[in-house]
């Protein structure tokens, strides 16, 4: 909040808007999507909608540990350090994911 004070004649607080709201970043590069794996695909896509790695494993017919191996590989490659953020990449490029490479 910006007080105004000399000169004008409000004395309250005083609002600044931009023009319009943009959109909050997205984490990682959208530019390494052609570098993962199809696999790695299906296993972002599937985090992207909420699904545990049990729940992909299971999804995908592999073991646990395959797919904590696939995160971690595709979280390098897309440059995210989390997992949520992974999640928000493959939420905000479900489309990208699901063309061939």
């Amino acid at each position: 909040m910006t007080y105004l004070t000399t000169g004008d004649q409000r004395s309250g607080p005083q609002e600044v808007f931009d023009s319009a709201p943009t959109a909050p970043p997205v984490p990682g590069d959208p530019q390494a999507i052609p570098t993962l794996t199809p696999r790695e695909r299906q296993v972002l896509a599937l985090l992207s909608r909420a699904a545990d790695n049990r729940q992909i494993s299971r999804r995908l017919g592999i073991a646990e540990r395959t797919v904590k191996t696939h995160l971690t590989n595709l979280m390098t490659k897309i440059k995210v350090t989390s997992r949520t953020e992974a999640a928000l990449y493959g939420y905000a490029h479900h489309h990208r994911l699901a063309d061939r490479p």
